[in-house]
């Protein structure tokens, strides 16, 4: 029956299929929706910007050129080049919580979970555009009020946003040997403070050892209770001191 059902389907004639008219216009975009795409695209050239000249470097006339707009409406949108700034960094945020809530959402066992893990962490703490964007945040919170209040809440969020994603972890197998708040802490300084001086050091501190420093610490905090053998010894190679460094 299915085979005659499917012969049958094959001898009927194609359907036509009407052919978009060439001439009609796209329904325009409302207000809203156009300074939305205005917001989106200055805080993308604004990031590129910021990476490549730092906040202090990073100009609202250059920004708005470049994205094709009037500095007229870099302002519509954003008081200072620090208030697009902390766009930038609310969005990098958004995007890196949305990652690993996609992959908490997959269907893994506890030893596949931690693995995948692993590897989305230690590429978020060591891709250079995040180190540059972090380390800048730090600087300018040192000199302006508002960026300073912005690495609070950033850093507050950090924590919710880590617990309950550790929660979830938790629960599908995967065990802490610390406090989440621990846990969170000391990755977060850890994690940033070597991804810096590897991004600083350069090929006196690769990023093949960096990793694999990020790697061993993840699998001494994070274990799925079936571990039994001792954790392997990850060398790195340091950077040479003294005269004869170079």
């Amino acid at each position: 029956m299915l085979t005659y059902s499917l012969q049958n389907r094959q001898d009927m004639p194609p359907k036509k299929i009407p052919l978009p008219n060439a001439s009609a216009k796209l329904p325009s975009l409302t207000r809203q929706e156009r300074k939305a795409q205005t917001r989106a695209h200055l805080i993308q050239v604004g990031r590129q910007h910021i990476l490549k000249h730092g906040v202090a470097g990073a100009a609202a006339d250059r920004i708005s050129k470049e994205a094709g707009f009037t500095r007229g409406a870099f302002y519509l949108n954003f008081d200072d080049v620090e208030d697009l700034f902390i766009a930038v960094l609310h969005q990098e945020q958004q995007e890196r919580f949305n990652l690993f809530r996609s992959l908490l959402d997959e269907q893994r066992d506890p030893a596949a979970l931690l693995t995948e893990f692993r590897k989305v962490l230690i590429r978020r703490v060591t891709d250079p555009e995040w180190i540059v964007l972090q380390a800048e945040l730090e600087a300018g919170a040192l000199r302006s009020k508002k960026l300073s209040e912005m690495y609070a809440y950033l850093y507050r969020m950090m924590l919710t946003e880590g617990r309950q994603l550790l929660r979830k972890l938790t629960g599908r197998g995967v065990r802490l040997t610390l406090q989440p708040n621990e846990f969170l802490v000391a990755m977060l300084s850890f994690t940033h403070g070597i991804a810096l001086n590897q991004r600083l050091l350069k090929s006196d501190l690769s990023q093949k050892s960096t990793r694999k420093v990020i790697g061993a610490v993840v699998n001494r905090l994070l274990t799925t209770g079936q571990d039994t053998e001792e954790p392997a010894r990850t060398r790195v190679r340091l950077p040479k001191s003294g005269p004869d460094a170079h």
